[in-house]
């Protein structure tokens, strides 16, 4: 099985989403809370504009 990495940028936005929210679960990152709903603003944006 093979893990590809995605191709749009709304895609991106989830990834890194998934990863900073995970990351952040067990370290305290600064600003946490703001980077991860910037990260998801940009996938329902970019995924409404289909990009």
């Amino acid at each position: 099985m093979k893990v590809s990495l995605p191709k749009t940028i709304s895609g991106w936005c989830m990834w890194l989403f998934f990863l900073w929210f995970g990351i952040g679960s067990f370290a305290a990152l600064p600003m946490s809370a703001t980077i991860a709903g910037i990260l998801a603003l940009g996938y329902a944006v970019f995924a409404f504009l289909g990009m």
